[in-house]
């Protein structure tokens, strides 16, 4: 399956969406989401982006990558010596601890200049809200 291309807007739009799942309080399970909010999700981008052929599997991929990348995030910032840029987005981090840090975890070596402008807003979907 071919990798689809977000543009900003419908990523806006997405996770909208996705937060206003969160808020009505019965979307969101133990770990994760209850079955169905994809299709709803759907249906929502099908309404703003009628042309655009987004289908939950698009959704659940991008859904994926935004709870991966604001796990690895909240981890790496629980490491001694990372701090967060709030006016850029970004984490904040000595070349010297950077790189010691990403030896060992090469996979996350693109994420130190990377703005993560949704960062918070992804965990307020992602993680679970005491009631």
């Amino acid at each position: 399956m071919a990798h689809r291309a977000w543009s900003e807007v419908e990523e806006e739009i997405l996770l909208t969406n996705l937060t206003s799942l969160v808020d009505q309080g019965v979307w969101q399970a133990e770990n994760g989401f209850h079955p169905g909010y994809l299709g709803v999700l759907e249906n929502e981008m099908r309404v703003s982006f009628p042309e655009a052929g987004i289908k939950e599997h698009h959704i659940e991929g991008k859904i994926k990558k935004w709870k991966r990348d604001y796990f690895y995030l909240d981890a790496i910032l629980q490491v001694p010596g990372f701090g967060w840029n709030p006016n850029e987005n970004k984490l904040v981090v000595e070349t010297e601890v950077w790189n010691e840090f990403v030896r060992t975890r090469p996979q996350l070596r693109t994420l130190r200049d990377k703005e993560f402008p949704n960062y918070h807003r992804w965990g307020h979907c992602f993680v679970r809200q005491e009631n």
